[in-house]
């Protein structure tokens, strides 16, 4: 080779490498896709993000064939999970590497996909944090152990007791009605181990981890803007009348809740405006619609997201309509706001006003 062919052939290289490189990850993974729809994969077949999602579209469409059969479904998707190794996916190490406890005594979560069909989403827990007992409603789950360990309990609704109980809290008129639901599952669930719900088994659960851990979650379908999911408090001294694996539980009756709202000016409404930041993808904007003020959530400033209506019970004080959830924007010394605090269950999530 002369000279001239030589660099040529060095400048042709260079120029070309990075191409070739940015193709490589393509090629696999319409490699990976075409596998998939020849029936080539099998269960020990590793693959990657794309093909993950590529595979998980076309499961998640059977929702739409009744009867849909959700065992086997959440059987295929635990299988999908297992072929996965998640923090390799340039998308999750990307998370992973960027994450922060913004919010001490509550779990951390990123949406990785989201379609009406269903969505992923990455929960990352210090030790002591957990997510207590709550539903799905008319959803299925697969939770695949990334890292760490966690204690998960699954329940089924056993029956709806006469009792309830009227109770006035946060200017809200609230009926606390009784249920008994019976534990049909309660393991520790470690690195590789998936944890399965459909929409009527198991549909109860909690997750308390038992060190810093990470969990990729499968819901079908996605959580929508009318998703109510119930939150329970368990009693769980003791089984309900002595009957094993049976628990007296407790949540707030929406249908028959009220809350007390009252009227502030459209001056007062104004000072709520802004932007407020949970975490680097997480955002809440405030502003005035209607001459109603709304919150909507979202993980980038620059995209829209879920909006809300914000129902005030007390001055600086909300509750997020259809939602048992309540925010309260904190005022510093100077009269100034600065934060604001979502209220979920017993936890509590500040998020800075940042404009």
């Amino acid at each position: 080779m002369d000279n001239y062919k030589r660099r040529g052939f060095i400048k042709l290289s260079a120029l070309g490498f990075a191409s070739i490189a940015l193709q490589l990850n393509s090629a696999t993974s319409y490699a990976q896709m075409a596998n998939a729809n020849l029936g080539k994969w099998h269960k020990n077949t590793n693959i990657n993000w794309d093909a993950f999602l590529e595979r998980l579209t076309q499961l998640a469409k059977g929702q739409h064939q009744l009867p849909w059969n959700q065992k086997v479904y959440t059987e295929q998707v635990k299988q999908l999970l297992l072929q996965c190794n998640f923090p390799e996916f340039e998308n999750i190490k990307k998370e992973i590497e960027a994450y922060e406890n913004k919010n001490p005594n509550w779990f951390e979560a990123v949406s990785l996909h989201n379609e009406v069909d269903f969505q992923v989403s990455l929960f990352q827990f210090e030790k002591g944090e957990y997510i207590p007992h709550h539903d799905h409603p008319e959803m299925t789950g697969v939770i695949n152990v990334v890292s760490g360990s966690a204690l998960a309990k699954n329940y089924n609704v056993e029956e709806q007791l006469s009792t309830n109980r009227k109770v006035i809290k946060d200017g809200r008129s609230e009926v606390m009605q009784k249920c008994v639901i019976k534990k049909i599952g309660d393991e520790i669930i470690q690195k590789g181990d998936v944890s399965i719900l459909t929409a009527h088994q198991g549909n109860i659960h909690s997750i308390m981890p038992n060190e810093y851990t990470q969990l990729v979650d499968v819901f079908t379908p996605a959580y929508k803007r009318d998703t109510k999911s119930i939150w329970y408090t368990v009693n769980e001294d003791g089984f309900y009348n002595g009957q094993e694996n049976l628990f007296e539980a407790e949540y707030v009756n929406e249908e028959f809740s009220e809350i007390k709202t009252i009227n502030l000016s459209r001056e007062k409404l104004n000072k709520y405006k802004g932007v407020y930041k949970i975490s680097n993808n997480s955002f809440m904007k405030v502003f005035i619609e209607n001459e109603q003020l709304m919150l909507e959530r979202t993980k980038a400033l620059d995209t829209p997201g879920m909006k809300m209506k914000l129902l005030p019970y007390e001055e600086n004080k909300y509750w997020i309509e259809g939602q048992n959830i309540r925010c309260t924007f904190n005022i510093n010394s100077k009269n100034e706001l600065e934060s604001m605090t979502i209220h979920i269950s017993e936890t509590n999530i500040t998020a800075n006003k940042i404009e």
